[in-house]
């Protein structure tokens, strides 16, 4: 190998190598992360709320899900737990809505439905990717229902 395709053969390493990390970085940044779009944060008037989720990869068929409960109480992993069977609470799958974004919308309205029933709400998302075995989280976000 001549000294110039040495030179060439080690730029091109390099950039790969500046690609790489950047790449990696990003990734660990948490660019994978689904994000909480809706109600997040906000005051919401009781009844058929829409619960939006923003996924950034493309997931597994029936693979989001969204945890909303009455309380912030979290397993070991730090996740939000699931309440079980306490009507306060929720373990859903939203649906494809649009682009990235899923959609729940919350379907009842009997007394002491967590959608019908005034109060503060914490809600988690998580999702799996086709042909992957990692699971993605979202932070965990809370909103009021009035």
């Amino acid at each position: 190998m001549s000294r110039k395709a040495g030179v060439r053969a080690g730029a091109v390493a390099g950039a790969l190598a500046i690609v790489l990390t950047m790449a990696a970085t990003a990734v660990a940044a948490g660019g994978v992360a689904p994000s909480l779009l809706s109600p997040n944060h906000k005051h919401i008037a009781p009844g058929h709320i829409r619960i939006v989720v923003g996924v950034p990869l493309p997931p597994a068929k029936g693979g989001v899900f969204v945890t909303i409960s009455s309380k912030r109480k979290l397993d070991k992993l730090g996740h939000l737990k699931p309440c079980g069977s306490v009507i306060r609470c929720d373990f859903v799958g939203p649906k494809h809505w649009k682009g990235n974004k899923y959609s729940f919308v919350a379907p009842f309205n009997y007394p002491g439905y967590w959608a019908v029933t005034p109060g503060k709400y914490y809600w988690q998302a998580h999702y799996y990717t086709r042909g992957d075995t990692a699971v993605y989280w979202s932070g965990i976000g809370s909103f009021v229902v009035k």
